[in-house]
């Protein structure tokens, strides 16, 4: 099956639409497609060829945006950096991916263009980019994804949230990685327009929701906290998506109570972003879970794991039968909903019991002096694991074991309740933004 060029598609079929909002400044797709033919001519000039993977420091200016269209007019495959690699982080990202050409410096392309024919239609299975990931381990690999699991991943949102032509999608979320870049694919696939923001700070998102009409946004938890703890009026946006980790139920329960359509979203780089997604219209009914799958998507649970098979799924992740093993553990109540309980790899054995860290980090974040909380296993000579809670609290309070044991009293079984206390001055991350639990236990 060939697709065609979505930008071009689009620059032909509605041209003075707005394409891309940066700082307040509009592009329409035809000028969003000028721009990026232009720039495709430059890379061929340079050596970019169909099939060559090319790396990019993923900067949050306009500029890398219309390069990632350019590139899928050459038929290159895109290997998108963070900016906050170190330089022996990216020299080993590069070498590992066999990068042909690097646009370290896009400076480095001159205005000359090569006279050749650019690409007009893909195949759905072309390789479109190849995702660095972190994932919950910290330990960095890459994902190829295909134009065919963009397509799918932008149908299967579509289908559960709907899709306007005056939608305005914001994106404070790293471009190089998938949460980011799926919401460059999915706004030129539906025709959409994107908002940009070079960092996520709670006055531009308010500032982006009034001036730009924001009215869908990707968030974080830490994000959604921020925002909640800053007071920003988030009633007006249609749908505020929040994945990249158990997201508390308290702070789910506070958006709701505002006005805002909060919804938890769960997905994989592997899975091109999302597989489930709470509907808006179950959102408090449902509060804590990430939805049923998406169309496109198909679950199961085996030994207590998250199984994902489907048309988002990168090929090179699935198992003999067609399965992708997320490593989450989760569960799916009597009317479908996932609920994601954690890592497979994240489970605390203490005294002989199982205990669920995000179960203790949810009850954790309801005592109001709290703002984030983390819960690893420490050794222990007696209960073999013991639990411990990670804590970043208010400025100017002090949180000890014996205020948290009395907090998680009557909340949690007694085996589930912290034995020690850490308090930090912040949880370390991935560079994703998810919670780097493998660093709390070196």
């Amino acid at each position: 099956m060939k697709l065609d060029n979505w930008l071009a598609q689009r620059a032909q079929s509605c041209p003075d639409r707005v394409g891309l909002i940066v700082d307040g400044e509009s592009t329409t797709y035809a000028q969003l497609e000028e721009e990026a033919v232009h720039a495709a001519r430059r890379l061929a000039a340079w050596g970019v060829r169909r099939g060559a993977t090319v790396a990019m420091n993923m900067g949050r200016g306009r500029d890398k945006i219309i390069l990632v269209h350019a590139l899928m007019k050459t038929g290159a495959v895109l290997l998108p950096l963070s900016p906050r690699l170190s330089p022996d982080e990216r020299a080993r990202a590069i070498k590992s991916c066999g990068v042909s050409i690097d646009l370290d410096d896009p400076g480095k392309l001159t205005q000359t263009e090569a006279d050749m024919p650019l690409l007009g239609e893909h195949d759905m299975a072309d390789p479109h980019c190849r995702i660095l990931t972190s994932g919950s381990s910290g330990m960095p690999h890459t994902v190829p994804l295909s134009y065919g699991n963009h397509l799918f991943s932008a149908m299967g949102s579509a289908f559960n949230i709907g899709v306007d032509p005056s939608d305005r999608w914001l994106c404070a979320l790293p471009t190089s990685h998938i949460s980011g870049l799926s919401i460059v694919m999915r706004s030129v696939i539906y025709g959409t327009a994107m908002v940009l923001q070079d960092q996520f700070e709670p006055e531009a998102v308010a500032d982006a929701i009034e001036r730009d009409g924001v009215n869908v946004i990707s968030l974080v938890s830490t994000m959604l906290l921020r925002l909640l703890e800053e007071g920003v009026d988030l009633s007006a946006p249609r749908a505020i998506l929040v994945g990249g980790g158990p997201v508390p139920q308290s702070a789910l329960s506070e958006a709701l109570d505002r006005g805002a359509r909060v919804i938890q979203t769960y997905g994989l780089t592997e899975t091109c972003s999302q597989v489930t997604t709470l509907e808006v219209a179950e959102a408090r009914r449902k509060v804590g879970s990430v939805g049923r799958p998406l169309l496109t998507s198909h679950l199961r649970i085996q030994g207590g794991e998250i199984l994902v098979q489907g048309p988002t799924v990168s090929a090179g992740a699935l198992d003999a039968d067609g399965w992708l093993h997320t490593g989450d553990v989760g569960r799916i109540d009597e009317d479908g909903f996932l609920y994601v309980q954690g890592r497979t790899d994240e489970m605390i054995i203490t005294g002989g019991e199982n205990v669920i860290p995000a179960e203790v980090e949810d009850v954790l974040v309801q005592h109001p002096e709290i703002i984030e909380a983390a819960v690893v296993g420490r050794p222990d000579p007696e209960w073999q694991q013991a639990v411990t809670a990670v804590i970043v609290a208010r400025d100017g309070t002090e949180v000890d074991l014996a205020e948290v044991r009395s907090h998680c009293e009557g909340k949690l079984a007694s085996y589930k309740i912290p034995k020690a206390v850490e308090v930090v001055g912040e949880l370390p991350r991935t560079p994703s933004g998810k919670l780097h639990r493998a660093a709390l236990l070196n």
